[in-house]
């Protein structure tokens, strides 16, 4: 017998090096902890779950430059498709990166996904149904594994609508496997030894009234996925919801394994087989943590020296170098989808920087009423105590959308506001300068905007204001409908990035506004 691992990691972000709010071990460290894992497990192949090149700012202001060299560096030759893989475009997912110049020459990226369809009804060109990996063992034997690729369905609602077009998401995903088991060119993957189903679908950790804690999941089509029932199939890879996940699910109780976000932890699916026949022994998800302070190899420190080199070279669209510290935060200040029906201090410092960019843009007064406007999940985190750069900013805010201004009634805004107070499936709006009340029944009443002055006034629903928001919101992301945002309405003002303007916006505070109580601001109720 042997023992064979895979390592998967969600590691968008893994090339980011160590940021002050949270925790964060760094592309070197995760390196060194599959390097450590390989050498306890020389069986293994590595696999990312997808998002690889996208919904980072690192990789959005470094183009990604480093990302292909550290995947090479790991191993990783294949992948889930992530939802942020289309952040480029289709034809930059479908180049797989090949024609950068920073990129290796020697190293293919390949991703696997059965439910993506393009206009004429096949197989999305850039990736393949499934892919076998062939793992030498030995004695001239090996096993194959057969990676089948799965995207959550979810994804036109996560992802710029432009960058979709043609493009169809199947959340019937049981349905899609039993039709993939059926065509004759799976014949290689019902050959294998062993069938893992990596994927871009999330899960999480669910403890029920005894205390006992295991694996759900958490998708627009959950019923499909608990009908998955494949015998052959013998493990999941699951991702996108960025939490720590292993345990078992489904009727069949599969091995499912979800590593951590931003490299923090590293998913290590144990298979045992009997070499005599290829017989599978068993199956065991463990999360790995990776430790910020493991000690480095020489090739890891050279490879942190590079990412160093970058922070300190690289400068945003807006000429702000990446390690330039923009003002201090006095407390941490949270902001969590594990706490996402209110309103955050984070966020209102977010919307805050949208009004004042479009007031600089467009430049009005102070006395003009203008609200800025997020949806929750833009703001990926919030600052810890101390120093605030503009990679912590980038780390906030990483896709650097564009602001658009419009000019609504009261009424409008309200219905806006209504909405985003009621989702709870994306978490509830972020806004500035707005104190917002209900009423006995939890219904929206009294919407009051406060001026910078602090003056305040109850908005009218015939009378109009400035309201400024990203074009990711504006264009139907999470769940908030584009005629919220009328095109006859727009402002045709140059504004800066989201990031951009935060960033602007907090080089004008020597320190961050002290919270109220525990980094946030609730909503009147």
């Amino acid at each position: 017998m042997f023992l064979l691992a895979l390592v998967s990691g969600f590691v968008a972000r893994a090339g980011e090096a160590d940021r002050v709010t949270v925790a964060m071990p760094g592309a070197a460290a995760l390196w060194q902890t599959i390097d450590s894992l390989k050498a306890v497990y020389p069986h293994s192949v590595v696999v990312s779950a997808g998002d690889n090149f996208g919904g980072s700012y690192f990789h959005q202001a470094t183009r990604g430059q480093l990302i292909p060299e550290f995947f090479q560096n790991l191993g990783i030759t294949l992948s889930a498709v992530g939802n942020h893989e289309f952040d480029e475009g289709q034809a930059a997912l479908a180049d797989k990166w090949r024609s950068q110049p920073f990129c290796p020459k020697d190293w293919q990226l390949e991703y696997v996904c059965a439910n993506v369809r393009d206009a004429a009804g096949k197989p999305a060109p850039f990736a393949a149904p499934f892919s076998v990996r062939e793992i030498p063992v030995g004695a001239g034997k090996s096993v194959k594994v057969a990676f089948i690729g799965l995207l959550t369905s979810s994804t036109p609602r996560q992802a710029s609508v432009s960058k979709l077009k043609g493009l169809s998401f199947d959340g019937r995903y049981d349905l899609v496997l039993d039709s993939l088991k059926q065509t004759p060119d799976y014949a290689p993957a019902a050959a294998a030894d062993i069938r893992v189903l990596l994927t871009h679908i999330g899960t999480e950790m669910q403890t029920d009234d005894e205390g006992n804690a295991r694996p759900v999941w958490v998708d627009a089509d959950v019923p499909h996925l608990q009908a998955v029932a494949e015998p052959t199939v013998q493990a999941w890879i699951t991702s996108h919801t960025h939490e720590t996940v292993s345990g078992r699910i489904n009727d069949l109780q599969y091995p499912v394994l979800q590593a951590a976000c931003y490299g923090r932890s590293v998913g290590v699916m144990k298979f045992v087989v009997d070499t005599t026949d290829m017989r599978l022994v068993s199956v065991t998800p463990e999360v790995c943590a990776v430790n910020p302070d493991i000690r480095l190899g020489a090739k890891q420190q050279r490879f942190q020296q590079k990412i160093d080199s970058v922070l300190q070279h690289t400068k945003t669209k807006g000429g702000a170098a990446l390690k330039e510290v923009l003002t201090k935060a006095p407390v941490s200040l949270q902001h969590s989808r594990d706490d996402k029906l209110r309103q955050t201090e984070m966020g209102q410092l977010v919307c805050r920087s949208y009004a004042e960019a479009y007031r600089r843009a467009a430049g009005v007064s102070e006395k003009e009423p203008v609200i800025g406007v997020s949806h929750f999940g833009s703001i990926r985190c919030g600052f810890s105590e101390g120093d605030v750069t503009v990679l912590d900013v980038g780390d906030a805010l990483p896709f650097a959308n564009s602001l658009k201004a419009y000019r609504l009634t009261g009424a409008q805004i309200r219905k806006l506001i209504d909405c985003g107070v009621h989702n709870e499936k994306f978490g509830w709006i972020q806004t500035s300068s707005l104190n917002i009340g209900f009423d006995g029944d939890m219904q929206l009443d009294a919407l009051i905007y406060v001026s910078p002055a602090g003056k305040e006034m109850e908005l009218q629903d015939d009378k109009t204001y400035v309201l400024v928001a990203d074009d990711y919101m504006t264009h139907g992301g999470d769940n908030y409908d584009p005629a919220f945002f009328p095109e006859e309405a727009e402002l045709k003002v140059e504004m800066p990035t989201t990031t951009d303007a935060f960033i602007n916006y907090l080089r004008t505070l020597p320190e961050l506004p002290q919270p109220e109580s525990d980094g946030y601001d609730e909503m009147q109720i």
